[in-house]
């Protein structure tokens, strides 16, 4: 008897095992853009934003993090060619909250589906141009928010896809936007 229901609790355990969905994102990909190359020294990334690291702020619990997608995309896109002074980039938000929504209740909330959290997204990002003695010249800073909706009914797997992709669209509009304004703000340093 007890063999029986050792083999019943293993075979359970097993199905759960199956049943559990992990995400496993793709890697960000910048092929498509060519860096932009500065007539600086050098080139710093720091990131100044400390994750709160509990609720409302979930950044943390993604498969990847803003922090680490902003890092990604102004290692690469972002290029010294040589030349006096340098551009510091600095990290200055990078966070996503969630925000529990209201649901219906009743017959009528357990028949339909709706959103019952948004995730929250903000990315800001300022890029300073430096001489060598460590003065600002010039700054500019770029910022990208975006909302996305949960379901009520998502799973774990599912809620990661999600957050990948809230963080891949921020980092999509974050380049755009700081294309646009390093182009403009430092036009006399850009490198073809």
């Amino acid at each position: 008897m007890r063999a029986v229901l050792a083999l019943l609790l293993l075979v359970g355990a097993a199905g759960c095992a199956r049943n559990y969905e992990t995400f496993q994102p793709p890697p960000l990909d910048f092929g498509d853009r060519p860096p932009l190359r500065f007539a600086v020294g050098a080139i710093d990334i720091r990131s100044a934003y400390v994750p709160k690291g509990s609720p409302p702020f979930v950044e943390h619990t993604f498969a990847l993090t803003p922090d680490a997608a902003m890092r990604q995309l102004l290692e690469r896109r972002l290029q010294a060619a040589g030349g006096p002074g340098r551009l510091q980039a600095v990290i200055v938000d990078a966070s996503v909250t969630e925000q529990k929504l209201e649901t219906r209740q009743g017959l009528r909330g357990y028949l339909t589906t709706e959103p019952a959290a948004r995730f929250e997204g903000r990315l800001k990002v300022r890029v300073d141009h430096l001489d060598d003695a460590g003065n600002v010249l010039g700054s500019v800073s770029t910022t990208a928010t975006r909302t996305r909706a949960l379901p009520e009914d998502i799973g774990y797997a599912e809620r990661q896809q999600l957050g990948y992709e809230l963080v891949r669209d921020l980092i999509a509009d974050l380049d755009a936007g700081l294309s646009a304004n390093l182009q403009e703000t430092f036009a006399a340093l850009l490198r073809l």
